[in-house]
């Protein structure tokens, strides 16, 4: 089929220059290796296209239509190419990703006014969702996710973006109450706030880089599946909370929150851009990838 194209476009420009030498010339090839290509054709179809002797070049009335659905083709192909070109210069379209709804908060969204305008002819469709979608399945083109090392063989592609710890944080006015500084094992007797979600309880599993790792059975004051719940709640003094760097940070710049234990934290977890395929990856998931990769390369 290449073979065909290819002879299609050389026959193509043969007629347009009226002649083999002067063809040759325009495209930079030998005026041997056209004649060749286009006996080649002619044998394919089974037809006569060019009449042509020592001194006489002519097209046959059949080579001329031919020659003209050519043109259209090659002009097609070129109209197809510069469709890509023009993506790969400016991207755009629209990008699906999904993200895990802390992450899409905290991490994605305060980000998205600086991509959408360095790329403004990208839309994007961010949807918070704390599972693992079908990319293929659901139309997605990429997904965010925080995962442990190694991460299982889903087939898909990775692009890892940082790493997440989750911190001990409490409002300055309910650590100023403590009547002391406490130690890990005493946080199963304060009041905390705990994430409830299908694959972590009631219990918070630190680790501490002399002492090591503890698992820490807890008395919750207050439970919810919503981590900016959470934080609200440890902005109130109602307990101590444990949260992803990345969602406190700005409070904590702002005085509402404070460490706890600062040496306590969780053991980190990688957070990647999952997606389908490095072939025919769209210019628009790839500046967003790059993009996220620039921003996000160090701990969250």
């Amino acid at each position: 089929m290449q073979d065909n194209l290819n002879d299609m476009a050389l026959f193509a420009a043969v007629v347009k220059h009226q002649g083999f030498t002067a063809a040759g010339r325009a495209l930079g090839v030998s005026k041997s290796l056209l004649s060749r290509r286009v006996e080649a054709l002619e044998s394919r179809l089974g037809v006569r296209l060019l009449q042509r002797t020592s001194r006489h070049f002519s097209v046959t009335l059949v080579g001329e239509r031919y020659a003209a659905e050519c043109q259209k083709l090659l002009e097609q192909a070129q109209s197809a190419q510069q469709v890509i070109d023009d993506l790969q210069h400016s991207p755009r379209g629209l990008l699906r990703i999904s993200a895990p709804v802390m992450m899409a908060e905290t991490v994605i969204a305060p980000l998205m006014k600086t991509f959408l305008t360095r790329y403004p002819e990208i839309t994007l469709e961010l949807l918070a969702i704390n599972r693992a979608v079908d990319l293929l399945e659901e139309n997605f083109d990429v997904m965010i996710r925080s995962h442990n090392e190694p991460l299982e063989d889903s087939g898909l592609h990775r692009k890892p973006l940082g790493t997440l710890r989750y911190v001990l944080v409490a409002s300055p006015a309910f650590i100023a109450a403590l009547p002391s500084p406490p130690s890990v094992e005493q946080l199963s007797a304060l009041p905390t706030l705990v994430r409830k979600t299908p694959w972590a309880g009631e219990q918070w599993e630190l680790v501490h880089p002399q002492e090591g790792p503890r698992r820490i059975t807890l008395t919750p004051r207050m439970v919810s599946n919503n981590l900016l719940v959470l934080c609200q709640a440890a902005a109130d003094g109602l307990g101590i909370a444990l949260l992803p760097e990345i969602a406190c940070a700005q409070r904590i710049a702002q005085g509402e929150l404070q460490h706890l234990l600062a040496e306590w934290h969780t053991p980190p977890s990688s957070v990647s851009a999952l997606y389908a395929s490095h072939k025919g990856q769209s210019p628009a998931l790839r500046v967003f990838l790059d993009f996220l990769s620039e921003t996000l390369n160090n701990p969250l």
